[in-house]
C-alpha cells in the first residue's frame, strides 16, 4: 500500500510521471489511489493489493465520483470531525485565569505568582 505523501515513479501511455499519493481510500471494497503528478495534474489508481499493483482508472465517470467523493469526505471544510464538540474545548473556553491561582496561598505567595 502506498502512503499518503509519498512519491513513486508511473508510466502513463509509455511515458514516465513522478506520482505523489495525496490520499488513498477504500470506496466499495475497491481501494484507489488519488495522486497527482509535478505538473498537478490528478491521477487515480486502482491499487490491486494481491498482484501489489496499481492499475490507471480511465472512465471519467469513475474518476469524477472518486474525486467529489474525496472532496466532499475528506476536504470539506466544514466538518472537520468531533474535535469542537469535546468537553475539554468547553472548559478551556471558559477558563477563569483568576481561579488557577486563588489556591490558598496566602497575600505574600498570591503575589509571587
Amino acid at each position: 500500500m502506498y502512503s499518503q505523501g509519498e512519491t513513486f515513479y508511473h508510466n502513463i501511455d509509455d511515458e514516465e510521471f513522478e506520482i505523489t499519493v495525496l490520499e488513498n481510500l477504500i470506496i466499495r471494497d475497491k481501494e484507489y489511489l488519488i495522486t497527482e503528478d509535478t505538473d498537478g495534474t490528478n491521477y487515480i489508481f486502482l491499487y490491486d493489493e494481491d498482484e501489489d499493483d496499481l492499475v490507471p482508472v480511465d472512465d471519467s465517470n469513475e474518476i469524477n465520483s472518486v474525486l467529489d467523493f474525496w472532496k466532499e469526505e475528506y476536504l470539506g471544510a466544514d466538518n472537520i470531525g468531533d474535535w469542537d464538540d469535546d468537553e475539554y474545548y468547553d472548559r478551556e473556553d471558559s477558563y477563569d485565569h483568576g481561579d488557577y491561582y486563588d489556591m490558598g496561598y496566602d497575600d505574600d505567595e498570591k503575589d509571587y505568582y
